[in-house]
């Protein structure tokens, strides 16, 4: 496994980072405990969660089954949502079209979300209770909230790095000048800077390079990221149509943007190039991802141990420059 100092920090984090989206939902607390310990096995210590996977449950299934290894891991969550909101609810925090006074009707009170002093101060402490921990390595903001200034939002982040409570900080699909407006809130103001940005990153989607990507790399920000294989499509398991059980199934949103009449033709293609070269569609597109330098780390998911050995072996096998080639004409690059 390789490892990758996170950002300007001292922070060293496993280039791969298990994800957990599956914890508690997809998978019980059994087959995450396997697939941890598969983890851990092939070096990567680096786990990445949030509040509200599965309602709380991702973060507690975690707790259990690290306490034995706790300060050899690093443990990443998040915070910005509401804990038992569903994804029409997140999808409406996060375009900030939340009927609050229907939401209080049900008991549901507007400071439950959202990047304030209020709830984030709250928001740790629970997640920190579900993970059975006294710390985490890297709290990340898991969306902006325009409605609350960077500088509350910061302040609180800070106050948490001083307590002990939280070791670093991070954000989550921020676009570049937000980014910049909080590392210009944190010099300004002497505060805990945002030491690295989760994007969705992957060779069916490529936004980030844009203007992401340069922005991180020029501010020392360390890049994660996510959706690496696309909601699992770039594996191929979805050529012959949509798997019961797995998290595409259960995204109707990963469906929609993944499986289009031009991806579908690009995966064929990508398919065939997978079997000249010998090698799983799931390991080149990883190594494609992982071969821009501008990204330092990024999660995976896996339902079997077995998964993760295919992945691993990947980090550390290069993809050759006339493959590498192909994949960029396959996917415009």
């Amino acid at each position: 496994m390789q490892y990758r100092k996170l950002g300007r920090s001292g922070l060293v984090i496993s280039r791969l980072v298990l994800g957990s989206t599956m914890f508690g939902e997809l998978m019980d607390e059994e087959q995450a405990r396997l697939v941890m310990h598969r983890a851990w096995d092939l070096g990567v210590h680096t786990v990445d969660t949030g509040d509200i996977y599965a309602e709380g449950r991702a973060e507690e299934v975690i707790g259990r089954i690290a306490r034995s290894r706790r300060d050899q891991l690093v443990i990443c969550t998040k915070v910005g949502f509401r804990v038992g909101d569903g994804p029409a609810e997140h999808a409406a925090a996060q375009a900030h079209r939340l009927d609050h006074a229907e939401r209080w009707s049900r008991g549901i009170a507007p400071q439950e979300q959202g990047l304030s002093r209020h709830h984030i101060v709250a928001a740790v402490e629970r997640s920190l209770r579900r993970l059975q921990t006294d710390y985490i390595d890297l709290y990340q903001i898991h969306r902006w909230d325009v409605s609350v200034p960077i500088d509350e939002t910061l302040r609180a982040l800070d106050d948490l790095v001083r307590s002990g409570k939280v070791r670093y900080i991070g954000c989550s699909n921020a676009r570049s000048w937000q980014l910049y407006e909080a590392l210009w809130c944190s010099d300004k103001r002497g505060l805990a800077r945002f030491e690295s940005m989760q994007v969705p990153y992957s060779l069916l989607d490529r936004s980030a390079e844009v203007d992401v990507f340069p922005a991180c790399e020029h501010a020392e920000v360390g890049v994660i990221g996510y959706s690496v294989l696309a909601g699992g499509v770039l594996s191929g398991a979805h050529r012959a149509g949509v798997v019961r059980g797995t998290v595409l199934a259960q995204r109707p949103a990963y469906q929609s943007r993944f499986l289009t009449e031009a991806s579908s033709e690009r995966i064929e293609r990508f398919h065939r190039l997978a079997e000249r070269t010998g090698r799983p569609m799931v390991a080149l597109a990883l190594a494609a991802v992982l071969q821009q330098r501008t990204v330092t780390a990024t999660t995976v998911g896996a339902q079997k141990p077995d998964e993760l050995n295919v992945l691993a072996k990947a980090v550390d096998e290069p993809i050759d420059d006339a493959a590498l080639t192909e994949i960029r004409e396959i996917f415009n690059q």
